[in-house]
């Protein structure tokens, strides 16, 4: 048995643990957004436990704390003025962090079954490669979604139209074991606005730790917080 094949099925135990105790994982992250050769940076800190919930503290360009779970329920609290708001529509859910999904177990599918995709086909390409193909009916999101794996391992995924145009493309790299997870500590994730135009943002994780103890995992929104004025935000 191939060492990359054993790494593979060993990252499914924090799926089966997750079913006796609670796992938690945390990591800063640094993501750089490139829009018509303008460059924007942000950075934050990402603690992910294994019952869905997710607790993000943003350090750059704004800092505020956005607490959100599976189900798209969402918090931003900003600690400056003590305000909160609360956006339950779905804009932020915990199945979009990348480390959320590792320590979840959905090692093989990178999420996508949790969000209403199926399985359509499985193909083998040269040197090796595997990719999979799924779809799914659920008319707000993309029909169509491709994952491409090496050594069991997904290296690119991609969003695609009906007739099989992509409309967002995206690479990991740089794995690092942590625990018995293997986890891509970098993803470059390319939107295209248009056929000329497109949106470059990646993602490096560092400081991965696995059980921390850090109190931001246990975040809740005080409850003397404040409902955020949004209109007072856009006149801003």
């Amino acid at each position: 048995m191939s060492k990359r094949l054993v790494v593979f099925l060993l990252s499914l135990l924090p799926l089966s643990t997750a079913l006796h105790a609670q796992r938690r994982i945390s990591a800063d992250v640094e993501v750089k957004t490139v829009v018509k050769n303008n460059v924007s940076t942000t950075t934050k800190s990402v603690y992910c436990t294994n019952n869905g919930r997710l607790v993000v503290s943003f350090h750059k360009p704004i800092e505020y704390i956005l607490l959100c779970n599976t189900l798209g329920e969402s918090k931003m609290y900003f600690p400056s003025s003590n305000e909160v708001y609360v956006d339950n529509t779905g804009a932020f859910t915990s199945r979009d962090e990348l480390l959320s999904i590792f320590l979840l177990g959905r090692f093989d599918d990178l999420g996508l079954t949790m969000q209403g995709y199926q399985l359509l086909s499985t193909e083998r390409l040269p040197d090796g490669l595997v990719k999979k193909t799924y779809k799914t009916q659920r008319v707000e999101l993309p029909p169509l979604c491709e994952i491409v794996y090496q050594d069991y391992l997904p290296i690119y995924s991609a969003t695609l139209t009906p007739d099989g145009q992509p409309t967002q493309k995206v690479y990991y790299s740089k794995y690092q074991e942590v625990g018995y997870m293997p986890f891509p500590c970098r993803s470059t994730q390319i939107i295209y606005n248009s056929p000329k135009d497109s949106t470059i943002i990646r993602s490096i994780y560092s400081n991965i730790e696995l059980d921390g103890d850090d109190p931001l995992f246990e975040f809740t929104v005080p409850e003397n917080a404040r409902p955020l004025d949004v209109q007072k935000q856009k006149a801003q």
